[in-house]
Formats: structure tokens, sequence, C-alpha cells
């Protein structure tokens, strides 16, 4: 009898340690993720850390989460397909542009993130009104692997420039071509980012600049041929000596994740990241708060399942 007690006891004490310790390792089960996002210089790397930071603190299962500096859009897709970042901040015209819409298929959706707003700055007396005045120019496009690059080389070409010969192209990032018109070293700089933007802050306290203001004719033309450039406003005011608003268009584009990431944790990255938004805005970037979350940013990649069920909850799916 004793015996029989002893080995209940024993059976017990066991299935008491491997609940115990079956629990520990499910809390145990945290993840680091790390984010692509673009240059120093742009939008995307700020609001990637501060995404980044707030995960961290918020989220138990999340115990990092690390903004990466890529070149951009194309790289950031690449980089999220083969599984070599967990997140990526996008716009479909770069991926587009590349040829790379059917060529990543373990990508996934989560929300739309701001458009990259597209600045063309040049001196304010330089007598650069429209694209067709940069002929014969020296202009920084942006560096290879972003979408900067497509989206400038595919508008320029819509109105007639071939940027391999009659302009000079500077095919560099955005931080040097800021740098380079600064020092007067090139005529035009151009960057997709979200406004405001520290750069072209930068740039307008060393140089009497403008940034490029379009009319609605030429804005129509850009959309219509490439519906991922839809026409946007730089309010007056937001950059130094800037008196009026800034017609331009902007690159819009999602917030994407490697289809393996479990449901759980993109459920929690699109749950926390709508419910601390107004924090974000205020502390991390003013673009921030032009982040929407629509199922429809699922039109181009599928949708995360762990998106899918936010925006069901959310009552935007069925």
């Amino acid at each position: 009898m004793k015996k029989l007690l002893l080995a209940g006891f024993v059976l017990t004490l066991f299935m008491a340690v491997t609940i115990i310790s079956s629990g520990n390792a499910y809390c145990e089960k945290t993840y680091k993720l790390t984010i692509a996002t673009g240059g120093t210089g742009g939008t995307y790397y700020p609001c990637g850390g501060g995404v980044g930071e707030l995960l961290r603190k918020k989220v138990d299962i999340i115990e990092a989460a690390t903004a990466e500096v890529t070149a951009g859009s194309v790289e950031n897709a690449q980089l999220v397909n083969r599984g070599k970042a967990d997140l990526g901040l996008i716009c479909w015209i770069g991926v587009r542009g590349a040829g790379l819409l059917d060529k990543i298929p373990n990508v996934r959706t989560l929300f739309f993130i701001h458009g990259s707003t597209c600045h063309w700055a040049v001196g304010r007396d330089s007598g650069i009104n429209s694209f067709k005045d940069m002929k014969g120019k020296r202009v920084s496009l942006d560096a290879p692997g972003s979408a900067g690059l497509v989206s400038s080389e595919l508008v320029l070409k819509l109105f007639g420039i071939d940027t391999n010969r009659d302009i000079k192209a500077q095919r560099i990032k955005q931080s040097k071509g800021a740098d380079a018109f600064k020092d007067g070293r090139i005529d035009v700089v151009f960057g997709d980012v979200g406004w405001p933007n520290s750069t072209f802050m930068d740039i307008a306290t060393v140089r009497n600049v403008k940034i490029l203001s379009f009319p609605d004719n030429v804005l129509n033309k850009i959309e219509s041929t490439y519906p991922e450039l839809p026409p946007e406003t730089i309010p007056a005011g937001t950059y130094k000596g800037q008196d009026k608003d800034i017609h331009t268009y902007t690159e819009a584009g999602p917030i994407v994740c490697r289809a393996d990431l479990p449901e759980e944790v993109a459920y929690q990255i699109v749950k926390t990241i709508y419910e601390n938004q107004e924090w974000l805005t205020k502390n991390v970037h003013k673009a921030i708060g032009r982040w929407k979350f629509d199922p429809s940013v699922g039109d181009l990649a599928p949708l995360h399942p762990g998106a899918k069920r936010f925006y069901k909850e959310m009552g935007l799916l069925k």
C-alpha cells in the first residue's frame, strides 16, 4: 500500500513539474524581430525605430524589434520575401517598377503606412520650375534598390526625359544627395519621404531653396499612368520659406511581413500600433498619423492571417 501511495505521489509530482515546465516554456517563447526601413535621412528609418521600441515595450512576446538601415522599398520587399527581415516598409511603385510584384510570394501585408511624398528641391533662383527645366542639370535621383530611384526615373521618362542622356543623373542615397545639394555640387535633389522631413528641413536652413509644386494636369498624368502615385499636398509652413501649399504626389504602400510570421505576433503588431497611433504620431513622427488600417491593403499582396483577425474584430472583414 505504501509503495502504491509513493508511486502515486511521484507520478503526481512528475505531472506537476511537467505542467509548470511547459507553462514556463510557453511564457519564455518570445521573438526578436528585424524591421527593414531605409536610409537614416528618410522617414522609414525613424518610423521603424519608433515602432520597434513600442512593440518591445508593449507586446510581451516581442523581446526586440530592431530597425535596420536599407536601400529602401525594393530591397525591403526582397529581404522580407527571403526571410532576412521580419517586417518591411515598402511602397508599391518601387516594387512594381522593379518587376517584383509576382516575385515576392512570401510577403504578406499588414496595414497602410504614410505615402512617401515626393520632394523635388531646387535653388529658388535656379530657373527650374518643371521636369523639362531639369534637362542638362545635375540631378540626384536616389540609390539603387530604392523605390525613389524607380519612381523618379519613371516620372521623368513620362515627361520626356531620358535619365541616361538628358540629365547628369546621380544615383546616390538621398542623404548624400542632400549634402551635395547644400554644397552646390548638384542642381536638383529628389526625396520620397514623409513630411515634415529632417533632411529637407536642413537643406532649407543652408540654401535658399524651393520644393517644386506641380499643376493639376501634371499630377493627373502621373496618377493616370501610375495609380500608385496619387496627388498629395504639403501644407504651407512645413518648411522654411514655404508660404504656400506644395502640390506634388506620393508613393503609396504598406508595412509587410514574412508569410510564416506567427499569427499571434502579426495580430499583436497591428493591434498595438493601431491602439498607440496617436502616441507614435506625437513622439516619433507626424507621418504616422497618416497610417491607415484598411483591409484593402491586401489588394496587391495577400493579407497576413494575423491582420485578417484584427480587421474581422474591427468589423472591417467578414
